[in-house]
């Protein structure tokens, strides 16, 4: 039985649901996105944390003192949301 991988290291290939669902905890931002739409246009093979930058294009990606808050709404823990 395959082990169940951390959202760090997933491709959006192996993505759970069929609405893959971003929110920003920073600046309320929120999107969804078919999965099989992404992966025509990005591959199944893409790391679901590069997806989030590639989706989210936020200008605070590359700030450390002020990071981009985006997470995979679906992944977060159910208390977080």
């Amino acid at each position: 039985m395959p082990t169940a991988r951390r959202y760090d290291s997933m491709m959006l290939g192996e993505y759970p649901k069929p609405i893959v669902r971003l929110t920003c905890s920073r600046c309320d931002r929120k999107g969804q996105y078919r999965r099989e739409t992404l992966i025509a246009q990005y591959g199944p093979d893409v790391t679901m944390p590069d997806l989030r930058h590639l989706i989210a294009k936020c200008e605070r990606h590359d700030k450390l003192g002020d990071p981009c808050g985006i997470r995979y709404g679906d992944l977060l823990p159910r208390d977080a949301n």
